[in-house]
């Protein structure tokens, strides 16, 4: 079977480069959603927390379910509430409207809106969600933000997060006047981070980063930490003239070994169409369009990696290094090497 081989000491190294730049182990808040970014949710978090990172967050209850056995703190981002919400999690309070609904006594992290206009509480809504959360007895635990374009070197990045400082004032005044303990704040995802001179929070939630995926540069000197691998399902001469694949997209213009490996689009590889050129990390090309559950190429052998660096594949199909690692099918073995 394919599988996906993850390099433990490149995790670790991103860690490491991302701890020493947030000001240390606890200041970090590791982002597992969407099965670690396609690498692999129990794996990935079984290493953060050996590092000693102790806060996670996820999309779903269903993924904080995967790991709770792994990690105490969960944050839960994409939480839509139900009024049955678990004491072990920690659930993103994205509208007003979730205030009224989320089950009495949860833990809770306020979404700030400073610009992004996609989740959270606009800062003239925060006089009326610390009435509702006293009188419902909900545990603030944290506050935070999503930058909408900290990955762009615009001014955007700026302007949200002086609208976050002017947000945190108020929510401190709010908590010195309510009677409630100062929360944790964050705000500074990957992009953000790697840019930010310094860091005015009490934490950073870092995503892409930690699997060695940069915005800019080098800055942070990461490591990709997956690699994809396919298993070669058969091999043959494929003779001059011969096509391979569906519509014999490819043709052979002299007699050249040929293997089918058992990667295709049903395992979340973006469906190659044959046109243009879609190398293999070896630097040998796809022969032809991918197939539900395979592809063609020059035989390399039993195992042929796919791509080191999702960015390679991203480039190609004109989208970004996480539409490539997210779809990776969680059926694919993972391991670390």
């Amino acid at each position: 079977m394919s599988e996906i081989r993850l390099n433990k000491a490149s995790y670790i190294h991103n860690l490491t480069q991302i701890c020493t730049k947030a000001g240390g182990k606890e200041k970090v808040i590791v982002v597992l959603k969407d099965n670690a970014y396609g690498h692999g949710a129990r794996l990935i978090a079984g290493e953060a927390k050996k590092f000693g990172i102790e806060i996670c967050a996820v999309k779903s209850e269903f993924e904080a379910n995967e790991i709770s056995d792994i990690f105490e703190n969960i944050l839960i981002l994409s939480h839509i509430p139900t009024g049955n919400e678990s004491s072990k999690f920690i659930y993103a309070i994205n509208d007003i409207e979730a205030l009224l609904k989320i089950k009495d006594g949860s833990k809770i992290n306020l979404a700030i809106d400073t610009g992004m206009h996609r989740n959270g509480l606009d800062i003239s809504e925060l006089d009326y969600a610390f009435e509702i959360l006293t009188r419902r007895n909900l545990e603030l635990l944290g506050a935070y933000t999503h930058f909408r374009a900290s990955d762009e070197l615009n001014a955007d990045y700026f302007v949200q997060r002086e609208n976050f400082r002017a947000t945190k004032e108020k929510i401190l005044a709010l908590c010195d006047e309510f009677g409630i303990k100062k929360p944790i704040f964050h705000s500074h995802n990957s992009a953000a981070l790697e840019r930010a001179s310094e860091i005015d929070d009490d934490m950073v939630r870092v995503g892409i980063a930690q699997y060695g995926y940069a915005q800019f540069g080098d800055s942070l000197g990461l490591k990709p930490v997956l690699s994809l691998w396919a298993k070669r399902v058969s091999k043959r001469i494929l003779k001059s003239g011969q096509g391979v694949g569906y519509g014999a997209k490819f043709s052979a213009k002299e007699d050249i070994n040929v293997a089918t490996y058992d990667l295709g689009y049903g395992d979340g590889l973006l469906r190659y169409n044959g046109c243009g050129e879609l190398r293999l990390a070896n630097n040998e090309p796809i022969l032809g369009k991918i197939s539900m559950d395979s592809f063609s190429c020059k035989d390399s052998g039993e195992w042929v990696c796919v791509f080191e660096d999702a960015n390679i594949w991203a480039k190609f199909f004109d989208t970004i290094s996480y539409d490539i690692l997210v779809k990776l099918s969680p059926n694919i073995t993972r391991k670390f090497i």
